[in-house]
Protein backbone atom coordinates (compact mmCIF):
# COMPACT_ATOMS: atom_id res chain seq x y z
CA UNK A 1 0.00 0.00 0.00
CA UNK A 2 1.34 3.40 -0.96
CA UNK A 3 2.77 5.37 1.94
CA UNK A 4 2.35 9.08 2.47
CA UNK A 5 5.03 11.24 0.92
CA UNK A 6 6.13 14.81 1.51
CA UNK A 7 4.61 15.81 -1.83
CA UNK A 8 1.13 14.37 -1.32
CA UNK A 9 0.89 15.54 2.30
CA UNK A 10 1.88 19.05 1.23
CA UNK A 11 -0.53 18.99 -1.71
CA UNK A 12 -3.51 17.86 0.37
CA UNK A 13 -2.86 20.44 3.10
CA UNK A 14 -2.47 23.19 0.50
CA UNK A 15 -5.68 22.20 -1.26
CA UNK A 16 -7.65 22.11 2.00
CA UNK A 17 -6.38 25.58 2.92
CA UNK A 18 -7.91 26.61 -0.43
CA UNK A 19 -6.02 29.94 -0.63
CA UNK A 20 -7.41 30.81 -4.07
CA UNK A 21 -10.95 30.19 -2.91
CA UNK A 22 -10.38 32.36 0.15
CA UNK A 23 -9.10 35.38 -1.80
CA UNK A 24 -12.50 36.89 -2.54
CA UNK A 25 -13.55 36.56 1.10
CA UNK A 26 -10.28 38.05 2.35
CA UNK A 27 -10.34 40.99 -0.06
CA UNK A 28 -13.97 41.69 0.85
CA UNK A 29 -12.96 42.08 4.50
CA UNK A 30 -9.97 44.38 3.92
CA UNK A 31 -10.98 46.32 0.79
CA UNK A 32 -11.22 49.58 2.76
CA UNK A 33 -7.91 49.07 4.60
CA UNK A 34 -4.63 50.58 3.41
CA UNK A 35 -2.63 48.09 1.24
CA UNK A 36 0.42 48.30 3.51
CA UNK A 37 -1.78 47.47 6.47
CA UNK A 38 -3.24 44.55 4.50
CA UNK A 39 0.24 43.05 4.11
CA UNK A 40 0.81 43.26 7.85
CA UNK A 41 -2.58 41.64 8.48
CA UNK A 42 -1.71 38.71 6.20
CA UNK A 43 1.65 38.16 7.90
CA UNK A 44 0.12 38.29 11.39
CA UNK A 45 -2.85 36.06 10.61
CA UNK A 46 -0.79 33.49 8.74
CA UNK A 47 1.64 33.15 11.66
CA UNK A 48 -1.30 32.66 14.01
CA UNK A 49 -2.65 29.97 11.69
CA UNK A 50 0.79 28.31 11.58
CA UNK A 51 0.95 28.12 15.38
CA UNK A 52 -2.49 26.51 15.48
CA UNK A 53 -1.52 23.96 12.80
CA UNK A 54 1.69 22.98 14.57
CA UNK A 55 -0.18 22.60 17.86
CA UNK A 56 -2.72 20.23 16.32
CA UNK A 57 0.05 18.29 14.61
CA UNK A 58 1.47 17.26 18.00
CA UNK A 59 -1.96 17.03 19.63
CA UNK A 60 -3.15 14.59 16.97
CA UNK A 61 -0.28 12.18 17.55
CA UNK A 62 -0.97 12.22 21.28
CA UNK A 63 -4.73 11.65 20.85
CA UNK A 64 -4.41 8.74 18.44
CA UNK A 65 -1.70 7.08 20.50
CA UNK A 66 -3.73 7.55 23.67
CA UNK A 67 -6.86 6.08 22.09
CA UNK A 68 -4.83 3.34 20.38
CA UNK A 69 -6.69 3.76 17.10
CA UNK A 70 -5.77 1.46 14.21
CA UNK A 71 -4.27 2.65 10.93
CA UNK A 72 -7.37 1.32 9.17
CA UNK A 73 -9.58 3.64 11.22
CA UNK A 74 -7.33 6.61 10.56
CA UNK A 75 -7.20 6.03 6.79
CA UNK A 76 -10.96 5.57 6.51
CA UNK A 77 -11.56 8.66 8.66
CA UNK A 78 -9.20 10.79 6.60
CA UNK A 79 -10.98 9.69 3.43
CA UNK A 80 -14.39 10.64 4.82
CA UNK A 81 -13.15 14.01 6.08
CA UNK A 82 -11.48 14.90 2.78
CA UNK A 83 -14.63 13.95 0.89
CA UNK A 84 -16.79 16.20 3.08
CA UNK A 85 -14.29 19.04 2.57
CA UNK A 86 -14.44 18.58 -1.19
CA UNK A 87 -18.25 18.63 -1.21
CA UNK A 88 -18.28 21.91 0.73
CA UNK A 89 -15.83 23.44 -1.75
CA UNK A 90 -17.83 22.26 -4.76
CA UNK A 91 -21.20 23.23 -3.29
CA UNK A 92 -20.82 26.24 -1.01
CA UNK A 93 -23.39 26.21 1.78
CA UNK A 94 -25.24 29.29 2.97
CA UNK A 95 -24.08 28.69 6.53
CA UNK A 96 -20.39 28.36 5.58
CA UNK A 97 -17.87 30.74 7.20
CA UNK A 98 -17.36 32.52 3.88
CA UNK A 99 -21.04 33.39 3.60
CA UNK A 100 -21.17 35.29 6.92
CA UNK A 101 -17.94 37.25 7.16
CA UNK A 102 -17.64 40.41 9.26
CA UNK A 103 -16.24 43.54 7.65
CA UNK A 104 -13.07 45.22 8.85
CA UNK A 105 -9.67 44.04 9.98
CA UNK A 106 -9.65 40.37 10.98
CA UNK A 107 -7.82 39.29 14.12
CA UNK A 108 -7.57 35.52 14.49
CA UNK A 109 -11.22 35.18 13.44
CA UNK A 110 -12.18 34.67 10.66
CA UNK A 111 -8.98 34.68 8.55
CA UNK A 112 -6.49 32.67 10.63
CA UNK A 113 -9.29 30.54 12.04
CA UNK A 114 -11.38 29.15 10.39
CA UNK A 115 -10.66 30.26 6.79
CA UNK A 116 -7.04 29.07 6.85
CA UNK A 117 -6.73 26.77 9.87
CA UNK A 118 -10.29 25.47 9.84
CA UNK A 119 -11.68 22.32 11.47
CA UNK A 120 -11.20 20.27 8.29
CA UNK A 121 -7.53 21.23 7.96
CA UNK A 122 -6.80 20.65 11.64
CA UNK A 123 -8.52 17.25 11.60
CA UNK A 124 -6.53 16.27 8.51
CA UNK A 125 -3.27 17.36 10.14
CA UNK A 126 -4.09 15.24 13.18
CA UNK A 127 -4.87 12.23 10.99
CA UNK A 128 -1.76 12.59 8.86
CA UNK A 129 0.43 13.13 11.91
CA UNK A 130 -0.61 9.68 13.04
CA UNK A 131 -0.19 8.04 9.64
CA UNK A 132 3.23 9.57 8.95
CA UNK A 133 5.93 8.15 11.23
CA UNK A 134 8.39 10.98 10.53
CA UNK A 135 7.55 14.18 12.37
CA UNK A 136 10.09 16.08 10.27
CA UNK A 137 8.14 15.27 7.08
CA UNK A 138 4.92 16.53 8.66
CA UNK A 139 6.55 19.75 9.84
CA UNK A 140 8.12 20.41 6.44
CA UNK A 141 4.80 19.69 4.68
CA UNK A 142 2.98 22.10 6.99
CA UNK A 143 5.58 24.82 6.41
CA UNK A 144 5.60 24.45 2.62
CA UNK A 145 1.81 24.47 2.26
CA UNK A 146 1.58 27.36 4.73
CA UNK A 147 4.24 29.37 2.89
CA UNK A 148 2.54 28.94 -0.50
CA UNK A 149 -0.80 29.93 1.02
CA UNK A 150 0.82 32.98 2.63
CA UNK A 151 2.29 34.10 -0.70
CA UNK A 152 -1.06 33.86 -2.45
CA UNK A 153 -2.76 35.92 0.27
CA UNK A 154 0.10 38.45 0.38
CA UNK A 155 -0.36 39.08 -3.35
CA UNK A 156 -4.14 38.68 -3.24
CA UNK A 157 -4.85 41.81 -5.29
CA UNK A 158 -2.60 40.96 -8.26
CA UNK A 159 -3.74 37.32 -8.23
CA UNK A 160 -7.40 38.34 -8.44
CA UNK A 161 -6.68 40.84 -11.22
CA UNK A 162 -4.93 38.13 -13.25
CA UNK A 163 -7.48 35.36 -12.71
CA UNK A 164 -10.64 37.42 -12.42
CA UNK A 165 -13.76 36.34 -10.55
CA UNK A 166 -14.54 33.51 -12.95
CA UNK A 167 -10.94 32.29 -12.84
CA UNK A 168 -10.99 32.16 -9.04
CA UNK A 169 -14.26 30.23 -9.11
CA UNK A 170 -12.89 27.78 -11.65
CA UNK A 171 -9.75 27.19 -9.58
CA UNK A 172 -11.85 26.58 -6.48
CA UNK A 173 -13.98 23.99 -8.26
CA UNK A 174 -10.85 22.29 -9.60
CA UNK A 175 -9.47 22.06 -6.08
CA UNK A 176 -12.72 20.45 -4.96
CA UNK A 177 -12.54 17.84 -7.70
CA UNK A 178 -8.92 16.98 -6.86
CA UNK A 179 -9.84 16.54 -3.21
CA UNK A 180 -12.66 14.16 -4.19
CA UNK A 181 -10.12 11.97 -5.99
CA UNK A 182 -7.71 12.05 -3.05
CA UNK A 183 -10.54 11.26 -0.62
CA UNK A 184 -11.74 8.26 -2.60
CA UNK A 185 -8.19 6.93 -2.87
CA UNK A 186 -7.61 7.29 0.87
CA UNK A 187 -10.93 5.60 1.65
CA UNK A 188 -10.13 2.68 -0.68
CA UNK A 189 -6.72 2.32 0.97
CA UNK A 190 -8.51 1.97 4.30
CA UNK A 191 -10.82 -0.71 2.92
CA UNK A 192 -7.89 -2.65 1.41
CA UNK A 193 -5.97 -2.41 4.67
CA UNK A 194 -9.00 -3.65 6.60
CA UNK A 195 -9.36 -6.56 4.18
CA UNK A 196 -5.66 -7.42 4.51
CA UNK A 197 -5.68 -7.31 8.31
CA UNK A 198 -9.06 -9.06 8.75
CA UNK A 199 -9.00 -11.95 6.26
CA UNK A 200 -12.07 -14.12 5.93
CA UNK A 201 -11.87 -17.27 8.00
CA UNK A 202 -11.22 -20.40 5.95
Amino acid sequence: MEDLTLFNITLVLFLIMDPVGNLTSYLGMVNEIDPKRQHWIVIREMFIALIVMLFFNYLGEFIFDFLDLSETTVRLSSGVILFLIAIKILFTARDSPRANLPKGEPFIFPLAVPLIAGPALLATIMLYAHLEASQSIMIIAIFISWFLTSLIHYFAGPVKRVLGTNGLLACERLIGMILVLVAVQRFLEGILLFWATHPNPA
